[in-house]
């Protein structure tokens, strides 16, 4: 998953972080009057080189102050590079911020810490629940709770090169993954050209595939793996990227040798990749209208794709909670989501994905439809465990070195034991 690295390195961590060791502040109940004016502070990881840290700073923040004049937002940048482990330092210390814009895959885990403010009890909070896409909603979920919700989104889709469909007798790109094997067939004979590209065998590249294909990770409560991962369609999913690799349907870049998905599409190797939308600004526009994108395939399970994006979440420490969430409730207006769109951040609500301004972004439009049905990887604090378990089975059966039943057997034991913990 690409994320935006703030490229000026912000010293106010490094203070903030000094001196930590004593444990976490308990939640105050120390709130401002209505009237009284306070300060609160927003970390996030907006690049200060891109548009979106701009539109914050000059559109957002001063919306919401104009209509909460007694609340005042410090925005501050922070360093993707480092700051889970500089958070994790700072839970110790309680040199928090009042809130954050957080990777998806780091809530469960401060959750777990009792970091962050249980939000499903606050006023307001049905509402969002109601607007909000369920895939990056339930990214927030840990022990029946849910601790943040989401700002921004994305998913991945599917994205054909208009040549090489051609090339295979089509002009729409295929529905099924039963067409996408049927395309990739056809282009099979031409050389140094393949179907398909994936960008490795681990989870944010093939859980798309995977899922459409079948197969499950865990149950709907992210609490057991075994008879969901190790299930017959879950090892039928599995099979099915292995057969389409060793038929040479799949390019050699899911086994990470050249050329690398990005590179080889645009050369014109790979018929297809999935990818997120910032495929098309970057790599699309130098291809002209030779680009297409469409929902993922459908197979067995749907056609289902995996859930990107930040949440915002609220720290026990802060000293000014109402405040806070009335700042997180603004971020998840039509007003501030269009805001933000405008820049190439999705929405998460459900209202503003629909907008005049997301419609007038045509690439836009198949990733509002996948979203729908996109799911979340496994919600855990032990996910960076369990997606190196994952992304080891599923390249242990694609090279031969297992086959499908035991690799998702093995993985299923593992997974159980980190779930449990």
């Amino acid at each position: 998953m690409k994320r935006i690295i703030a490229v000026v390195l912000g010293l106010t961590l490094m203070f903030s972080l000094a001196g930590c060791g004593s444990k976490a502040a308990a939640p105050t109940t120390d709130q401002p009057k209505q009237d009284e004016k306070v300060t609160i502070t927003f970390w996030h990881t907006y690049s200060t080189d891109g548009p979106e840290n701009k539109a914050l700073n000059e559109v957002v923040v001063p919306a919401f102050q104009a209509k909460h004049p007694n609340i005042t937002v410090k925005a501050q940048v922070m360093p993707y590079d480092g700051l889970h482990d500089n958070l994790v330092t700072a839970v110790s210390g309680g040199a928090l911020p009042d809130v954050m814009r957080m990777d998806i895959i780091w809530t469960p885990e401060f959750a777990k810490l009792g970091a962050l403010v249980q939000v499903d009890n606050l006023p307001g909070f049905s509402d969002i629940k109601s607007q909000v896409f369920p895939g990056p909603l339930s990214t927030n979920l840990y022990k029946g709770h849910y601790y943040g919700v989401p700002l921004d989104t994305n998913t991945q889709v599917a994205i054909y090169n208009k040549d090489l469909l051609k090339l295979a007798g089509l002009t729409d790109p295929p529905k099924t993954l039963d067409e996408v094997k049927q395309m990739a067939e056809k282009i099979k004979g031409q050389k140094d050209k393949w179907g398909l590209a994936l960008g490795g065998p681990g989870p944010w590249q093939t859980l798309p595939w995977f899922w459409s294909a079948g197969g499950q990770v865990t149950d709907d409560q992210f609490t057991k793996a075994s008879g969901y991962l190790n299930s017959d369609q879950s090892v039928a999913a599995l099979q099915w990227l292995i057969d389409m690799k060793s038929a040479g349907l799949i390019g050699p870049s899911l086994l990470g040798a050249k050329p690398d998905p990005w590179g080889g599409f645009k050369a014109g190797n790979y018929a297809a990749i999935s990818d997120g939308p910032w495929f098309f600004p970057i790599i699309a526009k130098d291809m002209g209208d030779k680009v297409v994108g469409a929902p993922m395939p459908a197979g067995p399970g749907g056609s289902i794709s995996v859930v990107g994006g930040e949440n915002v979440v609220l720290f026990k420490t802060s000293k000014h909670q109402e405040a806070a969430w009335e700042f997180v409730k603004y971020m998840l207006s039509d007003e501030a989501q269009a805001a933000m769109a405008k820049v190439g951040q999705m929405p998460v609500t459900q209202s503003a994905s629909q907008s005049d301004v997301m419609k007038a972004v045509p690439y836009f439009a198949p990733y509002v439809t996948q979203l729908a049905t996109a799911k979340p990887r496994t919600v855990s604090p032990n996910w960076p465990k369990i997606d190196k378990v994952l992304s080891d089975s599923f390249e242990a059966a694609i090279r031969g070195k297992s086959n499908a039943k035991k690799a998702l057997d093995d993985a299923a034991k593992q997974i159980d034991a980190l779930l449990a913990q």
